[in-house]
């Protein structure tokens, strides 16, 4: 009994040393602007404050979802903008990282690597620096699409749509999950029609304070089609394969020729990968889910257009529950990670640590990798007949 108390002090302990830790890590951090925030955050906030919290939401000044301008109302308050902002995005690491602990306890069976898992997400360096440094809010919806897959672990269907509907409310990169829901609703497993359309229906249901407030409706549905024509370069440092066609933010020859092919083999490759999951059979066991989840994902963001770099966040951090499993999937996890920290650093430092091709290069190995190990485990959990 004595024994089980002292490993339960030492566990404790563990846990307060590294939430401390990980704060303190952060706090390094915040007095640094990023150029988002001097020329984006910032004068969003002064306009706020301005025209007031209410009377703002119904003004074009952000480009911006909704949702995310209604938590900088509710921190308009507090004076120090930058603080302010980047403590909701720690707030949110914080929660990604509680989320983390369930997803990979239930994984694997143990506790104990649940706290691991929580662990390595909050000294997770991509996601430390997104947050603390960068003041951007990537992390709000990524920890939905978590609770989005630890819903579907659960056999949740709804509340995994309700999800991941309240994580597309705050970014459109939530939808990177979508064509895996999809391909489990035709196949009769977990996911309904009627749960894919809580996705629309809960965004629908974010714009509805800021039309109230006097915004055009029209505007506020269409604020993604909006983002996507700010930035039409092939690629934003994402290491994916238009590094191999030299068409980045920095160089790019055949962009509006190179961006309409890019979203057709996108769906292309996509359409494939559906049409190869609907022709097997086989146990959809949570090790599985995961691992299709993470290859889903990846094939979006290295085959779609006008990724930014920041936009792998989502697989950066699930990598770490995935690696938990067997201890040969944390190279992967660690490549993949590191890959993602020095495709950041043009953007942070004005460094080029490696070139963009050895990048992908990198990126487009891993996937192989990843692709690989969903096949084996498919072929392991095949029925037969």
């Amino acid at each position: 009994m004595k024994e089980k108390t002292k490993d339960r002090l030492v566990v404790a302990a563990f846990i307060v040393a590294i939430l401390v830790l990980a704060l303190l890590a952060r706090l390094q951090f915040l007095p640094l602007k990023s150029g988002d925030y001097k020329f984006c955050l910032s004068a969003w906030m002064d306009a706020i404050r301005e025209q007031g919290a209410w009377a703002s939401l119904g003004r074009s000044f952000s480009d911006y979802s909704p949702a995310y301008l209604y938590i900088m109302c509710l921190v308009s308050g507090i004076g120090n903008t930058l603080y302010a902002l980047k403590g909701v995005s720690i707030f949110f690491d914080y929660a990604a990282a509680v989320v983390m602990f369930f997803l990979a306890a239930r994984l694997t069976g143990s506790c104990r690597k649940g706290i691991a898992a929580m662990a390595a997400t909050l000294f997770c360096p991509t996601l430390i620096i997104n947050s603390a440094w960068w003041c951007q809010c990537d992390i709000i919806y990524v920890t939905f699409m978590l609770l989005s897959l630890l819903f579907l672990l659960k056999d949740k269907g709804w509340q995994c749509c309700l999800m991941l509907g309240i994580a597309f409310s705050f970014k459109v990169q939530a939808l990177f999950f979508l064509p895996l829901l999809v391909i489990l609703c035709v196949k009769g497993k977990t996911i309904k029609l009627w749960h894919l359309l809580l996705v629309p229906a809960v965004f629908f249901v974010s714009v509805i304070p800021a039309w109230i407030a006097g915004g055009k409706l029209g505007t506020l549905l269409t604020v993604y089609f909006l983002q996507a024509g700010e930035f039409p370069y092939a690629t934003l440092h994402f290491p994916n394969i238009y590094e191999f066609l030299h068409e980045t933010n920095m160089y790019w020859h055949h962009l509006k020729e190179v961006s309409a092919f890019g979203v057709y083999f996108s769906f292309g490759v996509l359409g494939i990968f559906a049409f190869w999951l609907l022709s097997e059979r086989f146990r959809t066991t949570p090790q599985l889910l995961v691992t299709m989840a993470l290859f889903s994902v990846c094939l979006v963001l290295f085959t779609m257009p006008h990724m930014h770099e920041r936009y792998g966040l989502f697989v950066d951090i699930l990598l770490i529950a995935y690696a938990l499993q067997r201890p040969e999937k944390i190279p992967l996890a660690v490549g993949y990670i590191m890959i993602s920290l020095l495709s950041y650093m043009p953007f942070i430092n004005r460094a080029n640590v490696l070139p963009g091709i050895w990048l992908a290069i990198g990126m487009l190995a891993l996937n192989i990798f990843l692709g690989r190990d969903l096949a084996r485990q498919i072929k392991e959990n095949r029925i037969a007949g």
